[in-house]
């Protein structure tokens, strides 16, 4: 019982940190998210619904009155080959929208998929004298470029780069997760790496680094019902986008401090889950975007 309450602490906890993009500028956090997920230990497959605002912050010029709300929309899921070694496979369908003064612009399309192995380096090994146990994984992910990518956005559309509904190249990088469980309540810690190769002969996008910590409680109605309220914060950093001979793109990258909170309800085989996630320090695009609070909502079956 400690174990499969374990996982579904893991899943309400480590759940995706990352902002799927940003706004009219062009900097961009994340599209990872699958290293947040990882710690959950039964098989899955499901679906999850993000939603994150962004607004520009200029007062004169093309962008201002501006605002950029990408949807996305993703299945996922996660199953164990051999004992110890678990696969994480996502793919996403994203939603771009721009508000501006001179009207509506919209992408939609398939995303970049990402798949993820996860080494178990601990499961639920033994915590203090008190039944309390903790969970310890990590492996590499990889990002697939299955999203359209244009390279000449800005021109074509007057959109920048970070709006593509993909970013055109390979990413390659690192994930872990720990639990820590006394019992009824503990603690989560992750963090996740991810850089890319070029998007074309003369552009790459910066890489990307996210950690987090949630504390949670545990709580069980009857034999069928569990609840997991959860609370804590997190931290991501995307480094500035590059260009010829290495040279930074003016106004991309940026870096956020987010308190997230939310809850996972299981019903035997299902579970639902809600994290809001709220920037109460950032800084993107040189201090002329600014992100609002993003939402995800999800829903999975267990086998």
């Amino acid at each position: 019982m400690l174990k499969r309450t374990l996982s579904l602490v893991a899943l309400a906890i480590l759940f995706p940190l990352s902002l799927f993009a940003c706004d009219a500028c062009g900097c961009g956090i994340g599209g990872g998210g699958f290293g947040l997920l990882s710690v959950y230990r039964n098989n899955f497959v499901g679906f999850n619904y993000g939603i994150l605002p962004f607004k520009s912050r200029l007062s004169s010029g093309e962008y201002t009155g501006t605002e950029d709300v990408f949807h996305q929309f993703e299945l996922q899921l996660r199953y164990e080959l051999l004992p110890g070694w678990r696969v994480d496979a996502f793919l996403p369908y994203r939603n771009n929208v721009r508000h501006s003064p001179d009207g509506d612009e919209t992408l939609s399309g398939m995303g970049d998929a990402r798949l993820g192995i996860a080494r178990v380096l601990a499961d639920n090994r033994p915590l203090g004298t008190n039944g309390g146990s903790w969970y310890w994984e990590a492996g590499p992910l990889i990002r697939l470029p299955t999203g359209s990518y244009d390279d000449d956005l800005l021109d074509n559309r007057f959109l920048p780069d970070n709006f593509n509904l993909g970013k055109g190249a390979f990413g390659f990088g690192l994930q872990t997760a720990l639990v820590l469980s006394t019992g009824q309540y503990g603690l989560a810690l992750n963090a996740r790496h991810q850089s890319y190769t070029k998007s074309g002969t003369y552009y790459r996008f910066g890489a990307e680094t996210a950690t987090g910590a949630q504390v949670f409680g545990q709580f069980s109605h009857d034999p069928h019902w569990k609840f997991i309220p959860f609370a804590g914060l997190s931290y991501e950093h995307t480094a500035s986008n590059q260009t010829v001979d290495n040279q930074p793109v003016h106004a991309t990258g940026g870096q956020a401090w987010l308190a997230a909170a939310g809850v996972n309800v299981r019903y035997d085989d299902i579970t639902l889950g809600l994290r809001v996630n709220q920037p109460f320090q950032q800084d993107y695009s040189d201090g002329m975007a600014e992100a609002g609070l993003s939402t995800n909502v999800q829903i999975l079956y267990n086998f």
